[in-house]
């Protein structure tokens, strides 16, 4: 671990606590890893937008994969965007409509796209967008976007998915699933994983000078780029079956204790 120079990390169910919180004094670490070399990736299907609101300070000491990859920023610079047409996310809103009980939710780079027929999830949504647009009809809007996502507030997601949404964009785009309630899809090729080369590029990294830790299927591509690939004790058995480690949950910290084993290394930075 002493060439570590970049861990990231996976939010819901993996860094945040299941109530949605951080570890306690957490923004510490990261100033701490920055003190030690180490860039900290915020890597989320939460855009970029709101992953801002939840570590502010930008700078050299902290990088962002915003929605699954399809942005990704670091020092302050957009490095990567990969925006779906508006032909192709208002398909996607169609098939929603027609085959499923689900949310559509349109990913803009700014704001949140939302049916204000739906204005009643607002409270659940606000914890992953904080910057929602409620509108009439999300079939007049003409936004730029980088991801499509349904919300399913039964769950389902993953028998949805395969089921629906796998067989009519997996050959064009790039589908995922965040967790039982979301289904996401991106551009082709669009993934955490890709979305940590383009910062392993811009930084001059290579797998082993890298760590990550996820806990869902999103997360495989980002844990596939580094050597020291962690899924958390409560992460699905198809993530932990993929990662070379395992540290504890998300409300036991697990990745914070990694962490300090890092930072232990590097003097007690």
């Amino acid at each position: 671990m002493e060439d570590i120079r970049l861990i990231a990390s996976d939010m819901d169910h993996t860094l945040l606590t299941e109530t949605s919180e951080l570890p306690p004094d957490f923004h510490s670490y990261v100033d701490r890893l920055n003190q030690a070399g180490i860039v900290f990736v915020a890597a989320s299907g939460r855009p970029l937008f709101t992953l801002q609101t939840m570590f502010p300070a930008g700078g050299p000491g902290l990088g962002y994969i915003g929605d699954n990859g399809g942005t990704v920023s670091y020092d302050g610079e957009v490095l990567f965007e990969s925006l779906l047409s508006t032909a192709d996310y208002q398909a996607m809103i169609a098939l929603t409509h027609q085959q499923t009980a689900g949310v559509p939710i349109i990913c803009g780079i700014e704001t949140a796209y939302v049916a204000s027929a739906h204005r009643m999830h607002e409270e659940f949504l606000r914890t992953f967008y904080s910057e929602i647009t409620f509108v009439d009809d999300l079939s007049v809007i003409d936004a730029d976007a980088d991801k499509f996502t349904v919300y399913f507030p039964g769950g389902g997601a993953i028998e949805i998915c395969d089921d629906l949404y796998r067989p009519a964009y997996d050959r064009d785009f790039s589908v995922t699933i965040g967790g039982v309630v979301w289904v996401d899809i991106m551009n082709p090729g669009v993934t955490k994983g890709s979305g940590l080369r383009v910062l392993a590029d811009r930084l001059g990294l290579n797998p082993g000078q890298m760590m990550a830790f996820g806990d869902t299927y999103n997360d495989i591509e980002m844990l596939d780029e580094v050597y020291y690939s962690y899924a958390v004790s409560n992460a699905e058995q198809a993530v932990r079956d993929r990662a070379r480690f395992i540290t504890g949950s998300n409300d036991e910290y697990g990745v914070v204790s990694v962490i300090r084993e890092v930072l232990s290394q590097r003097g007690g930075c």
